[in-house]
Parts: C-alpha cells; sequence; structure tokens
C-alpha cells in the first residue's frame, strides 16, 4: 500500500506542480491562450490558485523525507482535493464536462492519499 501511495502522491506532486507553476509564473495573455476559464477570474486568483497547487504538490512528497509527513502530506492532498472540487464546479458551470473528468480523477487520486496516508498512520 505504502508503495502504490507514493506512486500516486509522485505523480499527483508532478501535475500539481507543472501546472500550478504555470498558473504562477506565465504571463497572463499567454495563460489566456492555454486556459480559457482564466478569462473569467482576475489574475491574483489565479496565480493563489497556482501557488497553492504548487504548494500542495510539494507538500505531497516534499515532507515524506522528513519525519514530519504524517500529517502534512495527507493536508496537502486533501487541500488539493478541495480545489479539484472547486476546479469541477468550474468546468460544470462553464459547460466543460469533458474537462471535469481530470477533476474527478485528481480528486480520487487525492482522496486514495488522504485516506491512506491516515490509515498508514
Amino acid at each position: 500500500m505504502n508503495i502504490l501511495l507514493w506512486i500516486a502522491q509522485l505523480f499527483l506532486a508532478a501535475v500539481f506542480i507543472t501546472v500550478g507553476l504555470a498558473k504562477a509564473v506565465v504571463r497572463m495573455d499567454r495563460l489566456q491562450k492555454a486556459m480559457d476559464w482564466v478569462n473569467d477570474y482576475e489574475p491574483k486568483k489565479v496565480r493563489a490558485i497556482g501557488i497553492l497547487e504548487t504548494l500542495g504538490g510539494f507538500g505531497l512528497f516534499f515532507p515524506g523525507l522528513y519525519p514530519i509527513h504524517e500529517l502534512v502530506i495527507p493536508l496537502s492532498a486533501a487541500g488539493l482535493a478541495i480545489i479539484m472540487v472547486f476546479a469541477a464546479i468550474s468546468n460544470f458551470n462553464r459547460g466543460e464536462k469533458q474537462e471535469m473528468i481530470t477533476n474527478i480523477v485528481l480528486f480520487a487520486l487525492t482522496s486514495f492519499v488522504v485516506i491512506g496516508r491516515l490509515a498508514l498512520g
């Protein structure tokens, strides 16, 4: 189980760090071309989402290198799961049903990490 959790954590970390950094640092005009939803939000909110996703991504693996992982990893995963719920709501409201699949998969994986890490203690 621990190996499956680490695989999920590393995958999620790669996804959220990559996408989060893009939202945090890429110029808004370029970001708007790549992600239509960005047009619906103020740049500060998009940057905040990117920073939170990046921090959550780092929180999925970096604390595992130290003895503080018992609490930080499930909290990071729970925070990312909440972001995915809001992302799914945003996609639903925009009529982007296909994009919701990504949100659901990422939500399921982050939830798996939360439950798995809390169960393993």
